[in-house]
């Protein structure tokens, strides 16, 4: 029997191949691991179940990036308020070791704080943190810590550079360095009342960075990352990233050297009237942009608290006492930002400042002419057989020109008269009296006029003279603006603003108060106004000279009302609801005459006694010198030519009060 053949043997694989084989069932048995754990990674990504979503949420961290507030610059650029960043210390009350006062006290050295400013910070911090650990029925994290412990407080505000290398060489447990925005306000020696404050959380507390603060407030960003066991990072998801975004800057109407040159001349109005203080706006008339804006205090060591007595308390009241007449300001002493803005917040009685207001209505409504002759009686009349109106200047007669030049209240209130209760109630308000300007400084006044329902004879001759009307100096520029514009303006009231107005942008909507041609004709008579205190200043100071530019404006001198009484309080006998022998003095003006380009308002508060007692404490004495050199040095910063002063400079002409 024959046999088969047998199939021939596999051939036995050469060591080359062997090893090729082995190379691709290991990176296969790789590739397919590393799909496997990709597939796994993707589903804990995309869909992570309960229990690892609770534990990824524990451990993502979210670290802010701040963003940078807009700056605030002057109308030219140049900086008012910036940004930029610092560092402030915090503490963790957790990690401090079981007696803490040593380490706060190195904290306390380190940041320049005394010991007790921050064992106040702290040690409630830690006592609230220790009653929790000691509660059983507190409620736990997943690490068993209570909940609701205090782990983060800030430990004073931003440090300088070198007390945060002494934080950061302290390494005090718990403490740290957090980066903060800090604002820097360069323009805060002659704008701080304007410019306001900026708090902790980079919101705007007052001022301008509070009516600003939506616009010029950054929006912060984040990282957002997932760390482990150890707070290491590990990865960020896409989006992880939001970058923070920048405030817008905003430029002011304010001109820093405007500012500078209205601070240094009220100042020095203020020292020479040995006043409680002053206030001074300066508005382009055109825009109605305020360029300056200024309001002093002055401190008077001899003055005194009004003496409000007790109803049945019979006590006179003492005239020969000087009473402080300006409320104490908390908010100035703690920083000149947080003080109160006179200049919109508190009011005045205008006095005689009001007059061309009314002597210009009276004027278009065709009850007076300028060259018609009013019996002054002298400058001592008595209209209702119950209040005597007096002259400063008696004079028997005057023209209707001359009872503004030469401030006759007797010939205002004579003429004032012919109009009707709701016509000069109605001129008052035409100028804006009696409504805020919404420039959006805190706490503007409205300033108040008498309501039609109370509005009387008395009060029409009140009116007449700038009493029973009490306004804010920002309310004055502006209805004063009125008599400053030319062309279609000429007579119109402006919108007033803080910031700087783009020539691009659509003028706002005119509010006319006045025809053109009163206008003209209101200007030109106040010139006389003028030409009086030029002259009065030339005779006062040699030195003085003629002034550089033609100018036009009204005096104006109030008794300072004292207010409402405190609650269970009456005056003392004798009172007359205002201050005895004391006055608020101002003058307001414009300039060039023939193309206005600014308008300012001086309030001198309460001139001293050594100035009333010799009867040269009125605005055309103390206010007015104020306003023209602000004028003059202003408009020479502008470029304005000086123009050839018009009108009598006669010494003999009576001085405007």
């Amino acid at each position: 029997m024959t046999a088969l053949p047998s199939a021939p043997a596999a051939a036995p694989l050469l060591p080359g191949r062997r090893i090729v084989a082995v190379a691709a069932t290991v990176f296969c048995s790789i590739a397919l691991l590393l799909a496997v754990l990709l597939a796994r990674v993707v589903q804990l990504q995309v869909a992570p179940g309960e229990q690892l979503l609770a534990s990824m949420d524990q451990r993502v961290t979210v670290v802010p990036e701040p963003g940078v507030r807009g700056d605030l610059i002057d109308r030219r650029g140049r900086p008012l308020a910036i940004t930029c960043f610092g560092q402030r210390a915090f503490l963790d009350p957790t990690r401090l070791p079981r007696d803490p006062i040593p380490s706060l006290s190195q904290l306390a050295d380190a940041v320049g704080l005394p010991l007790e400013k921050v064992a106040e910070r702290v040690i409630p911090a830690i006592d609230k943190n220790e009653k929790l650990a000691a509660d059983p029925d507190a409620p736990r994290d997943e690490h068993g810590n209570p909940k609701g412990l205090v782990r983060y407080l800030s430990i004073g505000s931003v440090l300088d550079d070198s007390r945060a290398g002494l934080v950061r060489s302290a390494k005090i447990p718990g403490v740290g360095l957090e980066l903060r925005s800090v604002r820097e306000t360069p323009g805060d020696d002659y704008a701080a009342s304007i410019l306001g404050l900026v708090g902790v959380d980079d919101d705007g507390l007052m001022g301008a960075e509070r009516s600003l603060n939506d616009k010029v407030k950054p929006t912060s960003g984040e990282i957002r990352y997932v760390r482990d066991s150890h707070s290491r990072p590990l990865w960020m998801e896409p989006g992880g990233y939001i970058a923070p975004r920048r405030g817008n800057d905003i430029r002011l109407s304010i001109d820093l050297e405007l500012q500078r040159i209205a601070t240094e001349e009220l100042q020095r109005g203020v020292e020479d009237a040995e006043a409680a203080g002053g206030r001074l706006v300066m508005l382009d008339p055109i825009t109605g942009e305020i360029l300056a804006m200024v309001d002093i205090i002055r401190s008077v060591p001899d003055a005194v608290a009004f003496p409000w007595v007790s109803p049945k308390d019979k006590t006179p009241l003492r005239a020969d006492r000087r009473y402080r007449t300006i409320v104490k300001d908390e908010g100035r002493a703690v920083h000149p930002s947080l003080g109160r803005n006179r200049c919109v917040e508190d009011v005045y009685e205008p006095g005689s400042t009001f007059k061309p207001f009314m002597w210009s209505v009276v004027t278009e409504l065709g009850l007076a002419r300028p060259d018609e002759v009013i019996d002054t009686e002298n400058g001592k009349w008595n209209p209702y057989g119950t209040r005597i109106l007096k002259d400063v200047a008696p004079n028997a007669s005057l023209t209707w020109h001359d009872v503004l030049v030469k401030s006759s209240n007797i010939g205002m209130a004579k003429v004032t008269s012919r109009m009707s209760a709701p016509q000069m109630r109605g001129a008052v308000l035409r100028f804006g009296f009696g409504s805020k300007t919404n420039i959006g400084l805190t706490g503007e006044s409205r300033g108040f006029v008498t309501p039609a329902s109370r509005w009387s004879k008395f009060t029409q001759t009140s009116v007449a003279m700038g009493y029973e009307i009490a306004v804010t100096p920002l309310q004055m520029v502006r209805g004063f603006s009125v008599f400053a514009r030319n062309g279609a303006l000429a007579g119109t009231l402006p919108s007033v603003h803080l910031t700087a107005v783009d020539p691009s942008d659509s003028a706002d909507p005119m509010a006319r108060a006045l025809p053109p041609r009163i206008v003209q004709i209101t200007r030109d008579t106040m010139r006389g106004v003028t030409a009086n205190v030029d002259s009065k200043m030339m005779t006062a100071d040699p030195h003085a000279g003629p002034p550089k530019y033609d100018w036009f404006g009204k005096s104006g001198t109030a008794e300072i009302p004292l207010g409402p009484a405190p609650e269970g309080k009456r005056r003392p006998a004798g009172s007359k609801g205002y201050f005895p022998g004391q006055y608020n003095s101002s003058f307001i003006a414009g300039a060039p005459v023939e193309s206005p380009r600014l308008v300012v308002v001086v309030v001198i508060d309460d001139p001293g006694p050594r100035l009333v007692h010799a009867n040269i404490y009125y605005g055309s004495h103390v206010a007015a010198p104020v306003v023209r050199r602000v004028l003059e040095r202003g408009l020479t910063y502008l470029g304005v030519p000086p123009t050839v002063p018009a009108g009598s400079l006669d010494e003999k002409q009576t001085a405007s009060r």
